[in-house]
């Protein structure tokens, strides 16, 4: 009786410890900086695409005191992204904060006779020349770069757009503290944008329901002509300092990326689709991701203009390989439903020839074959795309469709 007792313990344990499993929305990473003379670590948050993706390379946003704010500017891009797909989805990079002290260093520039300086011009340098490089070399980064930063780290912000404009192609600056130095940074502005008036910089500032930050009276004394052309400012009085950053990168990212996103979320011509996106390549330097439901409301707008559903199946090969992917696999869904599974199974082939890991084309061949009476060949398609999900860390919900098909055609064995 005692063995049994001990067996069954043991088996609840094992049980147990088998679903209790870690649940990761990112990854940590480190360079060294000669710069610096130290290790610098960082966390870094993949979309739900990376690694299902052929040749997409991804926005990046960058953000100071990373260790700090990562899980919920993460979570924000798997929302806006992933989910709402209002905005591209992103990579972001956290740039470890290393402790209060030496972050609030990091962070400061040094300016003359402010007693508390610190060595934000190292500090860029390090990102200029080590970090972005190394993610660059490392990871599916594109060219188009933005940098975050929220308070003290604001000032970080504030301080690279007036002298370093070219580094990244937007700064978001929430609540930054502005009060630092007896309003120091703005003699910084005064000296740099108050000559020249001429940046590529774009800035987007925020402020909390606060007092004293010295953010108004900063924007007041920006140029006219910078202000109209590259600053936007958003006041938030709803908000307290440790609340803005979130409603900050909202405002900020959507209008970042709002000729980007597509309104009516469809194309109902090869021209639309085409021109729409040379326009987003001409602005952005790169289309990012066409998103799920864009190509998947495109196919069902054209259901019935198969001449031009072929046109936009050219394009999106041309456009995105990942978009082509998908368009194939809706493709397929329809004719599946139509009791064409010849046709279905050639589009999916073709789909599959484009891109052999994708599990979503796998999910829906399985579904075909198990639809034209072909159990056995449909569990082992369906067993294919669960494993290629788990070899490429697919989200749950992206596995649960799997295991749903699965589940399906187990009942027909």
């Amino acid at each position: 009786m005692k063995n049994q007792k001990l067996l069954l313990l043991l088996l609840l344990f094992y049980s147990a410890t088998f679903f209790a499993q870690d649940i990761s929305i990112g990854k940590r990473d480190k360079v060294y900086s000669e710069i610096l003379q130290q290790d610098r670590e960082f966390s870094v948050y993949l979309p739900p695409s990376y690694n299902t993706s052929v040749s997409q390379k991804y926005p990046m946003l960058y953000i100071l005191d990373g260790d700090y704010n990562f899980q919920y500017v993460a979570g924000f891009l798997e929302l806006q992204g992933a989910i709402s797909e209002i905005i591209p989805e992103m990579i972001l990079v956290a740039i470890s904060g290393k402790g209060t002290n030496e972050y609030r260093k990091n962070c400061k520039p040094n300016i003359d006779g402010v007693e508390d300086s610190g060595n934000a011009k190292e500090v860029v340098n390090f990102i200029e020349k080590e970090l972005i490089p190394y993610v660059n070399k490392n990871y599916k980064a594109s060219d188009y770069k933005i940098l975050g930063g929220h308070s003290v780290g604001g000032i970080f912000v504030v301080n690279t757009a007036i002298n370093h404009p070219d580094l990244f192609n937007n700064y978001i600056a929430i609540s930054p503290a502005l009060w630092w130095g007896k309003n120091a940074m703005e003699d910084v502005l005064k000296n740099t944008w108050g000559k020249t008036e001429s940046t590529t910089a774009s800035l987007y500032i925020s402020l909390a329901n606060e007092k004293g930050m010295g953010v108004s009276e900063f924007v007041k004394k920006i140029p006219k002509s910078i202000m109209e052309k590259n600053v936007k400012y958003q006041e938030f009085p709803n908000e307290t300092h440790n609340s803005v950053g979130l409603v900050t990168y909202k405002w900020a990212l959507t209008d970042i990326f709002k000729n980007w996103f597509v309104e009516k979320l469809y194309f109902s011509s090869a021209p639309e689709l085409k021109n729409h996106y040379a326009e987003v390549q001409k602005q952005y330097g790169n289309i990012f991701n066409i998103t799920p439901s864009v190509v998947g409301y495109t196919n069902y707008i054209l259901k019935k203009n198969d001449k031009e559903r072929k046109k936009v199946a050219e394009a999106f090969k041309v456009l995105s390989t990942d978009a082509y992917v998908l368009f194939n696999n809706a493709q397929a869904g329809d004719l599946m439903e139509a009791e064409k599974y010849e046709e279905a199974e050639l589009l999916l082939k073709e789909a599959l020839t484009t891109n052999p890991n994708s599990f979503d084309s796998y999910n829906v061949l399985a579904k075909v074959k198990m639809a034209n009476g072909n159990a056995t060949e449909a569990s082992k398609t369906i067993e294919k795309a669960i494993y290629l999900s788990n070899q490429q860390n697919a989200r749950q919900w992206q596995k649960n469709e799997l295991l749903e098909t699965k589940d399906n055609i187990d009942k027909k064995l």
